[in-house]
């Protein structure tokens, strides 16, 4: 199918905007707009691209903005691309939906649940799609375990394990100011490096019922949020999970996701072998993959995935299944506009499933109980009309490095971040 060209304007010219601009470049479509709360920024991010045939020449006030309303009106792409710190993606979003402009959002969708549910509201009533990166769903080791639980290979999914032992250092939590915050990122392991698995997690196993877990600071007490988390999750259809995800572990160990079904078979992906990555500075060259897929022989399952990464070179690994969302994306609004059945593999709905779960994790440390789906959601929503009612931490036990108490969290509505702060 040929692909058409749209008009993309991005949100946010931090370190993995210039993977998402790759990606979109990559597939033919047009770069029309660029906005950072510094101008100057967003020139410079602009100039960095325009050697590019797909790019519009970067001049101050037509394709270079330090408002997004302002850039919406003036450029009126036809998709926002929003890659700026988490608790701004909704708010920036929505001054898109309103416009009927559609959305690709750097994952996670946000860190609130209630504005998560406002905006698929919102797009709804403006008839726009949003799609939320989850790049490792469009892998194809990913798309063997989907297609596996759909074609009912595993009988039913039964229950799922979640690793993520990674490392993060202190310069990396220094690189941008936003990092290692509640104020402006949000959390730590759960809503940033484990995000993709837990995002899979849900994928696989579908809507989350019940959480119950914990969280620490272990070793980084120059940041204010969680490095280690432990939980124990229930889904709709009876699965239920355990997670354990960390950036405290050093030197980093592997990260996979496995299910495994009723009638005893286990498949899984391996998502990082113990390789640091920083996203936009340092990609990791771990290529992901079936590391236990018990429905067929070690010798069958080598044959497949000899063809996992076909097409796929060392110098596109960084933004080559960015660029498989992006397509998607254009594919489904040439689809909606012709009047046919659109697929998102990353819609706001799926997108909650992970948002549900860290934020579950959350409340659940300071309630010092399981919490219920319908609780998780309730306290988003208080949190959004009253920010005092944020979860705290609980003390820490004394081996542990306390994390401080994070600061209450603003909740502006929407229309007020226009010129939010870009991921830098």
């Amino acid at each position: 199918m040929v692909l058409g060209k749209l008009r993309f304007a991005v949100v946010g010219t931090g370190n993995i905007a210039k993977q998402h601009v790759h990606a979109l470049l990559s597939c033919g479509q047009n770069l029309v707009g660029v906005c950072n709360r510094h101008a100057e920024k967003a020139l410079e991010f602009m100039q960095s691209f325009s050697g590019y045939e797909d790019v519009a020449p970067a001049v101050e006030g037509e394709t270079v903005f330090d408002d997004l309303g302002q850039m919406l009106d003036t450029v009126k792409p036809d998709v926002l691309y929003v890659t700026t710190p988490h608790l701004t993606h909704v708010d920036l979003a929505c001054l898109a939906v309103r416009r009927g402009i559609h959305c690709i959002i750097e994952k996670p969708l946000d860190i609130s649940l209630a504005k998560a549910q406002y905006l698929k509201e919102e797009a709804e009533r403006n008839h726009v799609l949003v799609s939320v990166i989850a790049q490792s769903r469009f892998m194809r080791p990913c798309a063997r375990i989907i297609n596996a639980i759909q074609d009912g290979k595993l009988g039913h999914p039964s229950f799922g394990q979640v690793s993520v032992l990674a490392w993060r250092d202190e310069a990396y939590y220094r690189s941008g100011a936003w990092r290692g915050t509640w104020a402006a990122e949000g959390g730590g392991v759960l809503v940033n490096q484990s995000v993709h698995e837990l995002d899979l997690l849900s994928a696989f196993l579908g809507e989350v019922d019940q959480v119950y877990g914990q969280w620490r600071n272990v070793n980084h007490p120059y940041i204010e949020v969680d490095d280690t988390a432990m939980a124990v999750v229930t889904f709709k259809s009876g699965a239920i999970a355990n997670i354990v995800v960390s950036n405290s572990v050093n030197p980093a160990q592997d990260a996979f996701v496995h299910i495994t079904g009723s009638n005893g078979h286990t498949v899984g992906i391996k998502t990082h072998a113990g390789v640091e990555a920083s996203a936009g500075i340092r990609p990791s060259s771990f290529r992901p993959v079936n590391d236990v897929f018990t429905l067929m022989s070690e010798e069958q399952l080598a044959e497949y995935t000899k063809s996992d990464y076909e097409g796929v070179s060392d110098e596109s690994w960084s933004y080559h299944f960015f660029a498989e969302q992006v397509k998607e994306m254009v594919h489904a609004i040439e689809n909606q506009r012709n009047g046919m059945q659109v697929h998102l593999s990353n819609d706001i709905n799926s997108a909650m499933g992970c948002m549900t779960i860290f934020n579950g994790i959350y409340l659940s440390q300071k309630l010092g109980r399981p919490v219920t789906k319908d609780e998780i959601l309730a306290d988003s929503m208080e949190q959004l009309v009253n920010p005092s009612t944020k979860a705290e931490p609980e003390e820490e036990a004394p081996i542990i490095v306390p994390a401080p108490k994070p600061a209450a969290e603003t909740a502006p509505k929407p229309e007020a971040a226009s010129a939010a702060p870009a991921a830098e």
